[in-house]
């Protein structure tokens, strides 16, 4: 693992990704999200990513989105707190939303490639760099699958850490190749890896932090990697590997299926997404299954 002493090195490090929990009827309930909360900063993480992909952050509305960010921000003490702050599907409404979004008292703000801008990479800079450069917190970028295409090329990434701050990035190419050239390109952003199969080589490439849906509700065991990473300790791999299962068993319904193991694992929460995804009994299965093994 390659570690800086930048200004930006306080953004590294393991992301706790927030879920939504919900109520039956689809709103958001506020006290199984303040349990939820409180017992994912209770395993120390570097962060909480507030506002996400697992958070399903585009089926939410900006009022409930600016809502979940002060919630977290105000529960998180010292452990820093960032949020996608550009969900709107008018870019327009994008300068506002990322101003409210730093009022909530968020230590950084993320952003997304809006829907259909990726097809022109230089457009993507332009917009990015625009926002970064009014942007009253420091900015770290997400290829998140939500709108398509969603990925930035690594000349795009390398271009707007060195001319206009971004912080880093949340890799999500699924690819060694992706990954290595986004490290190349810009040795002094964060790459965040999202993608469990490839997460113990990302470290070990030079990747300095981890968002992944495991960290949903295991991001002890996500910590555990991440340290034993840095040690090169023989336990790196088996955890690695234990990863990969529960990535596997949360893929069959998410987020349904990571609110159930938060549910297993002490924290009550309902099962209800507002994506439609359900807990089939095979999931459920598969994740008590890793649960008593891991637990």
């Amino acid at each position: 693992m390659i570690h800086s002493s930048g200004p930006n090195e306080r953004f590294a490090g393991v992301y706790a990704l927030l879920l939504s929990p919900f109520t039956e009827d689809g709103a958001l309930d506020w006290n199984a999200y303040d349990r939820y909360v409180d017992w994912q900063l209770s395993m120390r993480p570097h962060g909480l990513f507030a506002v996400c992909g697992s958070s399903e952050m585009g089926l939410l509305t900006v009022e409930e989105r600016i809502a979940l960010a002060k919630r977290a921000v105000e529960r998180a003490g010292s452990i820093p707190v960032i949020a996608t702050a550009n969900v709107d599907v008018n870019i327009d409404n994008h300068v506002q939303e990322m101003q409210r979004m730093a009022e909530t008292g968020v230590q950084a703000i993320v952003l997304i490639p809006p829907r259909d801008m990726g097809v022109n990479q230089e457009r993507l800079e332009e917009y990015f760099a625009n926002l970064a450069d009014r942007s009253p917190l420091p900015v770290l970028l997400y290829e998140c699958p939500l709108y398509k295409p969603h990925l930035i090329d690594a000349k795009v990434y390398s271009s707007l850490v060195h001319n206009h701050g971004i912080v880093g990035i949340k890799d999500t190419t699924c690819t060694v190749e992706g990954i290595q050239a986004k490290i190349t390109a810009a040795p002094d952003g964060i790459v965040y890896q999202a993608n469990t199969a490839l997460m113990l080589e990302a470290l070990r490439m030079g990747a300095r932090g981890i968002m992944a849906i495991t960290a949903t509700a295991a991001v002890d065991v996500v910590l555990q990697l991440w340290n034993s990473a840095a040690s090169s300790s023989d336990d790196a791999t088996a955890i690695h590997q234990s990863l990969i299962q529960l990535n596997i068993s949360l893929e069959m319904g998410y987020t349904a299926t990571a609110k159930y193991l938060a549910s297993l694992r002490g924290v009550p929460m309902s099962y209800e997404t507002r994506s439609g995804r359900k807990l089939s009994p095979e999931a459920a299965a598969a994740i008590q299954a890793w649960h008593r093994s891991n637990c």
